[in-house]
């Protein structure tokens, strides 16, 4: 494996993961740099035999996640901010700026409010951009359940947004 090849093409996408399951940019900093110092450190442990490049990664990510987290819950000494996602919009409208700046905070706080269980599965299929069948044998699921937690995990989503647009 070509480290530095695989640190460049997944860099952004590993992050988007951690940073939405962090909700902390400072902590996503924190959990996605010790992502890929275990990669590193185990590269020539990677068979493709057992899944591709993606799931090996991302399943690093959330292992290092769900330790952290673990372990949070455990000490209770941290507390976690809300999570603050750097998207750059290129419109400089700032009409526009201030729509899409709306939008991506009622997606985070409606983020927030899902089950872990669902915003895991998001973030691992639109963040990572893995195959219902990728996240199924990641997460040791069959395919369609995967594709119906997907699906309720979305219509929770669409339901809170639909809140926060009333309130």
């Amino acid at each position: 494996m070509d480290f530095d090849a695989v640190y460049k093409e997944m860099f952004k996408p590993v992050y988007a993961y951690v940073l939405l399951r962090a909700q902390d940019e400072n902590l996503a900093q924190d959990l996605a740099s010790k992502t890929w110092q275990k990669v590193f450190d185990r590269q020539d442990s990677y068979d493709p035999r057992k899944g591709n490049l993606r799931q090996w990664l991302f399943t690093i990510a959330r292992n290092e996640v769900n330790s952290y987290f673990r372990l949070y819950y455990v000490r209770k000494v941290l507390s976690l901010s809300a999570f603050e996602e750097d998207f750059k919009n290129t419109d400089d409208n700032p009409e526009t700026t201030a729509e899409q700046k709306d939008l991506e905070e009622k997606l985070k706080l409606a983020m927030g409010k899902l089950k872990s269980n669902y915003r895991d599965i998001l973030a691992l299929k639109f963040y990572s951009g893995m195959s219902n069948e990728e996240i199924a044998q990641m997460l040791n699921i069959s395919a369609s359940n995967a594709g119906t937690i997907i699906n309720r995990a979305v219509n929770k989503l669409r339901i809170l947004l639909e809140a926060e647009h009333v309130a």
